[in-house]
């Protein structure tokens, strides 16, 4: 008997791959033609050719199989914000902070079933616990799907934390942020876990707040107008911007 001694996959983990991607292609296409309620592991099942049992020998349930696809959606939606970041010098921070968003945006408006699986997902929560972890610990706490939606914001906070420091405080006004009176707790939580996870190191609370407070505004204009809920119609573009302007403020940045 002959052994794969050359480090590349032998022919059945090949081929056990293969089936892996048929089945999450099949329950794609009925996520793009029925939503994410309209999945069926029967379904799959019957369009890669094998009987429903067969099936759960790749994924534990249809829990498992939606968690696999979320893990790839997020996938895509990085490669494509950090392809389109790095269209710009890696020094032009606050260029590339704005393409992660106009990015963020166009895929998920481009592609509402799998947005929309991605924010009803269950695994999507984290649970994070103890606040005196540290940054590895804290990922390791998080569902698959919640790893990687921290992933995608690292893209942005990793890019503000590098802004910080390039400017050195000399190209934005602290006096300008208006931050309102956090409380102990809400001050320590912003500091040990955005900072720890989305910044990978302290910022002013200031700044974190505003990042935060950003991202909700961000992730909110992107939800309604995927879902057809932006009151705004005949210049969406132009909100955009106009609301990029406004947070760029918020960090005490002038335009």
């Amino acid at each position: 008997m002959s052994s794969n001694t050359s480090g590349s996959p032998s022919r059945r983990e090949r081929l056990r791959t293969e089936t892996i991607d048929e089945i999450k292609t099949s329950a794609r296409d009925q996520l793009r033609e029925h939503g994410p309620n309209g999945i069926s592991l029967r379904a799959v099942a019957r369009e890669v050719g094998m009987s429903p049992a067969a099936l759960y020998r790749y994924f534990d349930g249809l829990d498992a199989l939606l968690t696999e696809l979320c893990c790839d959606f997020y996938d895509e939606l990085i490669d494509v914000s950090g392809t389109a970041m790095d269209a710009h010098p890696p020094e032009c921070h606050m260029e590339r902070m704005k393409t992660w968003i106009w990015s963020f945006r166009a895929w998920a408006v481009s592609h509402r079933p799998e947005f929309e699986l991605m924010l009803n997902l269950p695994d999507s929560r984290t649970a994070m616990a103890n606040p005196v972890q540290t940054a590895d610990s804290r990922l390791d706490d998080l569902t698959p799907v919640g790893k990687k939606s921290i992933e995608h914001a690292q893209l942005c906070g990793r890019e503000l934390a590098a802004y910080h420091r390039q400017t050195e405080g000399e190209d934005f006004d602290f006096a300008a942020v208006q931050t309102p009176e956090l409380s102990e707790g809400l001050r320590e939580e912003i500091h040990e876990r955005c900072g720890a996870l989305i910044f990978g190191e302290p910022l002013p609370v200031s700044w974190m707040f505003a990042f935060m407070s950003a991202w909700v505004r961000v992730f909110g204009l992107v939800t309604m107008e995927a879902f057809g809920s932006l009151p705004i119609q005949d210049h969406v573009e132009e909100f955009y911007k106009a609301q990029m302007m406004v947070i760029i403020k918020e960090f005490g940045i002038a335009p």
